[in-house]
C-alpha cells in the first residue's frame, strides 16, 4: 500500500499495551550471548477505513511486536529464583525502556491491515546484556529495601456520604499485590475505625503509629470521593455518570515522613470509569478506576524513591537516648567522620533525647549501624533498627 513506511528502523520507544501475540525465539542460550534475535508478532485493530487509521494500526502493531520481543528476552533471563516471582513488577518497569533493549529490527511480515486487523511480524535484535543488568538492579532494590509490607487506609464517600466496601482501597491493594508487594493482613486491619482513617490523611504521625501497630513499613493513606456529574435515559433506560477523585500519600512508618503523594481523577466519559444503570454501580465503577490510576502512579514513584536510596543516598533518622552535652558533641563529630556520610543535621535535643537526620550513601546502609557501635569517643548501644531509623543509647566509654 502507498502508506506503508520504511521496513527497517534502528529502534522505537513503544507504549505499554498488549493483545494476543505470538513469538518464536532463535539462537542458543540467552545466558551465553550478549544479544538475541527474536521473531515476534503484533496485532492491532483498524478502527476506520481511512489511510490514517491504517497507519495508526500499523504503528500500534509494531509497538506490540517489539514489546513481545522484549518479553521473550526477559523470559530468557528469568531464573527460578525471585525474578520469576516478581515478573509483573519487572514487566512494568522493563518494558517502559525498550529503546535501550532493541538495537534494530526488520519487518518480515505485513498483512497491510486486511480484514480490519493489522498484523506485523518483526525480527528484532534484543540487547540481553542491558536487560540482564536492569533485571538484576530491580532485584537488588527489592532485596535491599527488605520487601516492605504495605498498608492501604482510605476514607471513601459517595455524593458526600460515607460508603462501605472500600472500593478504591481494595483496587489499590489488588494492584500492589499484582506487582509483588506484600500487604498487611486484612483481617488485622478490621480494628481500625473510620475515624482513624479520616485523621490519618492529615496526620502522618498517626498513620505511622498505626503502621507500626499492624506491622507495615509503608502506609498509603488517602481520601476518595465519587460524585454524580450527569445522567441520561437512552431508550428509556437510566444511565448515571460518576466522577471519582483520589488524594493519597505514601508514609514511611519508621520516620513518619511522606515518600510520595498523588492526586488522580477518573474520566466519567470513558466506559469503565463511572457509568452504570444505578448510582452505586456507577460510583463504585469510578472509585475502582481512580484506585487503579492512583496505584499505578504511586508504585512507580515508590520504586523510584527506593531506587534512589539504594544507588544514591538515603536519609536515616538516628534517635539517641541518654544524651548529655559532651555525649551529643562526640556523637555528632563521630557521625561526620564516617566515610559515606553526606550530611548530619540535628533536628531536636529535648530531655536527653537527640534526633538527627543523617544522609548516607546507599552502599553503606547495611553496615552503618555496625559502625555506630565502634565509635572511640562515645559508647553506643543499638536498641532498634528499621529501614530508615536507628535507635541508640549513649554511654561514657571507660578511660
Amino acid at each position: 500500500m502507498w502508506w506503508n513506511r520504511p521496513r527497517k528502523t534502528s529502534f522505537l520507544i513503544i507504549g505499554l499495551t498488549a493483545l494476543a501475540i505470538i513469538a518464536s525465539v532463535h539462537t542458543a542460550s540467552a545466558q551465553d550471548v550478549p544479544m538475541r534475535t527474536i521473531d515476534a508478532e503484533g496485532i492491532a485493530a483498524v478502527t476506520a477505513d481511512t489511510p490514517e487509521a491504517v497507519l495508526n494500526a500499523r504503528d500500534e502493531a509494531v509497538k506490540r511486536a517489539l514489546r513481545r520481543a522484549i518479553e521473550q528476552g526477559v523470559g530468557a533471563l528469568i531464573d527460578s529464583e525471585s525474578m520469576a516471582q516478581n515478573f509483573q513488577l519487572l514487566n512494568d518497569q522493563i518494558y517502559s525502556h525498550v529503546k535501550g533493549y532493541v538495537s534494530e529490527y526488520d519487518i518480515i511480515a505485513d498483512n497491510g491491515g486486511a480484514d480490519g486487523i493489522y498484523r506485523i511480524t518483526v525480527r528484532a535484535t534484543v540487547v540481553l546484556a542491558q536487560l540482564r543488568k536492569d533485571l538484576k538492579a530491580l532485584n537488588i532494590i527489592k532485596h535491599e529495601k527488605g520487601n516492605p509490607r504495605i498498608m492501604v487506609l482510605f476514607t471513601e464517600v459517595m455524593d458526600g456520604m460515607p460508603i462501605s466496601g472500600a472500593v478504591a482501597a481494595s483496587k489499590m491493594e489488588q494492584v500492589f499485590l499484582k506487582h509483588g508487594f506484600p500487604l498487611v493482613d486484612k483481617a488485622q486491619m478490621m480494628a481500625i475505625q473510620e475515624r482513624d482513617a479520616t485523621l490519618n490523611y492529615a496526620d502522618p504521625q498517626k498513620a505511622s503509629a498505626l503502621g507500626r501497630q499492624f506491622g507495615a513499613e509503608v502506609v498509603i493513606i488517602g481520601q476518595a470521593s465519587a460524585d454524580l456529574v450527569d445522567s441520561s435515559q437512552p431508550y428509556g433506560v437510566s444511565v448515571f455518570y460518576y466522577q471519582a477523585q483520589i488524594s493519597a500519600r505514601a508514609i514511611k512508618v519508621d520516620t513518619a515522613t511522606v515518600m510520595t503523594s498523588e492526586s488522580v481523577q477518573s474520566d466519567w466519559r470513558k466506559p469503565g470509569q463511572g457509568q452504570g444503570s444505578g448510582r452505586m454501580e456507577a460510583a463504585k465503577d469510578a472509585l475502582a478506576a481512580a484506585g487503579q490510576m492512583a496505584a499505578d502512579a504511586m508504585i512507580n514513584q515508590i520504586l523510584e524513591r527506593w531506587r534512589s536510596e539504594v544507588y544514591n543516598t538515603v536519609m536515616v533518622q538516628v534517635v539517641a537516648q541518654e544524651v548529655t552535652g559532651l555525649r551529643r558533641k562526640a556523637l555528632l563529630n563521630e557521625l561526620k567522620s564516617i566515610r559515606g556520610v553526606e550530611s548530619v543535621n540535628e533536628r531536636s535535643f529535648i530531655n536527653k533525647v537527640l534526633i538527627i537526620d543523617v544522609e548516607v550513601e546507599g552502599s553503606i546502609w547495611n553496615t552503618f549501624s555496625d559502625r555506630l557501635e565502634q565509635f572511640e569517643t562515645v559508647g553506643v548501644t543499638l536498641t532498634g533498627k528499621t529501614q530508615n531509623r536507628i535507635d541508640i543509647e549513649l554511654f561514657d566509654l571507660q578511660q
